[in-house]
């Protein structure tokens, strides 16, 4: 087949770093950031208090975990801290759940995608991008609770960025797959508080992963948030090397399920419309 016979769109999809397609990631990726910011105003907006309250919560949360946990239920962090414990497991499932939270985004926006085109997964993604505001929030609060409860940052917190990464890349995976299922099976959206509660219970998020039987180890090693929150903990608040096999073959699988997630999207993104 010479290039004269190739039709248009498929030349163009054939040369991924052409003009037009560099013209239109360009045009996406500001059209993301303009969703973001949107999603941030509307979120602290709403009164002087929005922006307060928005820090207040987890800090809350996190003490309401510590006392019930440490203090009632004898729940330790190993030689972690249990406030410190508790502080990175819940930075990294806090950004997990935004993820979570897309799955109804298509829904939600339904009046913006009937009116003009552009990449769908630009609307769950933005929600991801509006969340890392909190995400970087959370790990400057992990490094400032363990030092204040006597833990120096060590060399290994260069490895942060990896963990983060395997975090990104599942988070916004699932988010672009459950916004696009749900679009065609709403009762995805009734079964996720039930799911994320079942995950956060599943994941050592309050508990460390030494409590959970050997009968069920294998599930820290193929749950994504255990490896992601174990890995954090280990390199911020243990001065430890994560277990880089483990963290690489995630962010292959992780990097896998995006694309395909994107793959899935595209294929059906024309029904999108006229379902939602």
């Amino acid at each position: 087949m010479t290039e004269a016979t190739v039709e248009p769109g498929l030349r163009q999809a054939l040369r991924p770093f052409s003009a037009a397609n560099l013209r239109r990631a360009r045009s996406e990726a500001r059209l993301t950031i303009s969703f973001a910011r949107r999603e941030l105003h509307s979120k602290y907006r709403q009164s002087a208090l929005s922006l307060f309250w928005g820090i207040a919560q987890p800090i809350l949360l996190v003490l309401v975990y510590a006392v019930v946990f440490s203090q009632i239920l004898n729940v330790t962090g190993g030689n972690i801290p249990y406030l410190s414990f508790v502080v990175a497991g819940i930075v990294v499932w806090r950004y997990f759940m935004a993820g979570l939270n897309q799955a109804t985004s298509f829904i939600d926006r339904s009046s913006v995608l009937s009116k003009v085109y552009f990449r769908r997964e630009v609307i769950p993604l933005s929600g991801c991008v509006a969340a890392l505001l909190d995400l970087g929030v959370g790990l400057v609060a992990i490094v400032g609770v363990a030092w204040i409860q006597g833990i120096s940052p060590s060399i290994t917190l260069v490895a942060l960025p990896l963990v983060v990464a395997v975090l990104l890349v599942y988070t916004i995976a699932i988010a672009i797959l459950l916004a696009t299922i749900t679009v065609f099976v709403r009762d995805v959206a009734h079964a996720m508080p039930t799911i994320s509660q079942v995950l956060f219970l599943a994941s050592p998020i309050l508990y460390p992963e030494s409590q959970i039987p050997s009968t069920l180890k294998f599930l820290g090693t193929v749950n994504p948030v255990a490896v992601v929150a174990e890995a954090t903990r280990a390199v911020s608040l243990e001065g430890i090397w994560p277990n880089f096999d483990l963290l690489m073959l995630h962010l292959c699988i992780g990097t896998a399920l995006l694309v395909g997630s994107v793959f899935y999207l595209r294929s059906i993104e024309d029904r999108i419309v006229d379902v939602v």
